[in-house]
């Protein structure tokens, strides 16, 4: 991975090139809408930096609020959608914050937990559910504190059940007035 990185800041094209450059577009599309969102004052920096992740009650696996899902719902999917887009492989496009919070997830992982009534609810959940959790993993926290121009990973990707899918994952860091907000996580299954 680190070779791959080095590799890469070379300007020598790879396999891994337009994952690579597509994190990083993205990166700075999501670093603007937010530096925009600040500078009209539609969220504050404290509210846009609010680490207080509110437990959502009943949830399975956990969700959380903070003071800006509600921006993250309105500006985060022109930019996540889009880069799915980039390729078949693309699985997922996110901006997660410095503590691997995802407030907004691609639509199609964006569901409503089901109530947990039936076996294999959780399991639903932990597939299609994804966004308002917190990926503090290994993985995860890399990605969300990296702040070099690019960080690359191959890990396997918990589905849930037992369900795991082997994929690799470009992150780019967002940044907001100079300040590290977290990073772009765009992962795809390998060639």
């Amino acid at each position: 991975e680190g070779l791959i990185e080095s590799v890469a800041e070379c300007g020598i094209e790879t396999a891994d090139t337009p994952y690579i450059r597509g994190a990083q577009h993205a990166a700075a599309q999501v670093s603007k809408l937010l530096e925009d969102a600040v500078r009209t004052q539609s969220i504050s920096p404290q509210d846009l930096f609010d680490e207080n992740y509110a437990a959502v009650p009943g949830s399975d696996p956990a969700q959380h609020l903070t003071r800006f899902c509600a921006l993250a719902d309105r500006l985060f999917p022109q930019v996540q959608e889009k880069a799915l887009t980039l390729s078949d492989k693309v699985v997922y496009c996110i901006a997660v914050d410095r503590n691997g919070y995802v407030a907004c997830h691609n639509q199609k992982y964006n569901q409503p937990q089901r109530v947990i009534a039936n076996p294999g609810d959780s399991v639903w959940n932990a597939a299609n559910c994804r966004n308002r959790r917190i990926f503090n993993d290994r993985t995860g926290l890399a990605s969300a504190r990296n702040q070099k121009p690019v960080l690359l990973q191959t890990y396997r990707r918990d589905l849930g059940g037992g369900k795991y899918v082997l994929m690799k994952e470009v992150a780019a860091p967002i940044r907001v007035r100079g300040r590290h907000w977290g990073g772009f996580r765009l992962g795809y299954v390998p060639n």
